[in-house]
């Protein structure tokens, strides 16, 4: 009668010796993750605190940006954590559940949030019709893009491995890549009317900028859709930095460097727009040319529920 009752307690005693053991360095990388993303959604905090309705988007553009590249500082933080967990022989299912957690706070909920208040400080210094949608279709667009990343960050632990070459595809585009669509636009919107950003001006007149500020709301919703899509998109830097690739990639890379160089906002906004349509180009190719189940890598259950086709797993 007694055994029933010791056996739920033996593993409520040894789940609780598998919690005071945790990987250190690793999970001091991704708390560095989410400090980073807390301190970017506190920076456009501090310029709404600090400054009253219907002041002029160039008295907080500061804020904007150093928020926007505090979110960039973050995947760095992200990039390093797994690659450090796997290196040291640390990787737990601790550190997997932490690690989303903090790219919920950086990649979720920091980019929504960056990006509403630059849709909501333009709509209540509107006066030419430039926003002319309900305020509340901006709260469900955030709402959208904050829970399409909390379905994609759940279904890639669930899906994913702890090996190397489980991160090499994404089905559906990373949250980090979501975020830096969302961070890299609102970067380039705070050059407006900045005389340091030569490329800009001479790119963008007056009205383009106008267009971040409308389009924020479909992006936020878009690249929040693409998350949770089965759409195949390449770890960007296994597709660049393994093996050999041809000289026309070698000067896009080239180009892009010296543009960062010079503008690192239109920089980021080129590359990450590019790794979007990268995706989207690499899903209709394997969906037009790749109907056989001779697909390499195990990829061909990627777009099984566009065939109308059972899944091999």
């Amino acid at each position: 009668m007694t055994a029933p009752r010791l056996e739920p307690l033996t593993r409520r005693r040894r789940g609780l010796r598998r919690l005071k053991e945790v990987p250190v360095l690793p999970s001091l990388i991704t708390l560095g993750n989410l400090f980073f993303g807390f301190l970017a959604i506190a920076k456009v905090a501090d310029a709404l605190r600090l400054t009253t309705p219907g002041v002029q988007f160039s008295a907080v553009a500061n804020f904007f940006e150093i928020a926007t590249v505090l979110v960039f500082v973050a995947m760095v933080f992200d990039a390093l954590d797994g690659r450090v967990a796997r290196m040291t022989g640390q990787t737990t299912p601790f550190g997997a559940q932490l690690d989303s957690m903090a790219d919920m706070v950086t990649f979720g909920v920091a980019p929504a949030f960056l990006g509403k208040q630059l849709v909501d400080w333009h709509a209540q210094t509107d006066q030419n019709g430039l926003l002319p949608l309900h305020p509340k279709l901006f709260y469900a667009a955030a709402a959208i893009y904050v829970c399409c990343a909390a379905l994609r960050l759940a279904r890639f632990n669930v899906e994913t491995g702890a090996d190397e070459d489980d991160h090499r595809e994404f089905k559906g585009l990373p949250s980090p890549a979501a975020a830096a669509v969302v961070c890299a636009l609102i970067a380039l919107f705070c050059t407006r009317g900045d005389h340091l950003a030569e490329n800009g001006r001479w790119l963008f007149q007056e009205q383009h900028y106008d267009l971040i500020v409308v389009a924020m709301p479909w992006v936020l919703v878009g690249v929040g859709m693409l998350m949770v899509s089965r759409v195949p998109y390449p770890h960007a830097l296994h597709a660049l930095v393994k093996g050999r690739r041809s000289l026309p990639v070698l000067a896009l890379l080239l180009f892009l460097i010296v543009i960062a160089a010079i503008e690192w906002q239109l920089a980021l906004v080129v590359s990450t727009l590019g790794y979007v349509v990268w995706g989207l180009g690499l899903g209709c190719y394997r969906l037009l040319f790749r109907r056989g189940p001779a697909d390499d890598d195990g990829d061909d259950d990627t777009f099984d529920a566009m065939r109308s086709q059972p899944s091999r797993n």
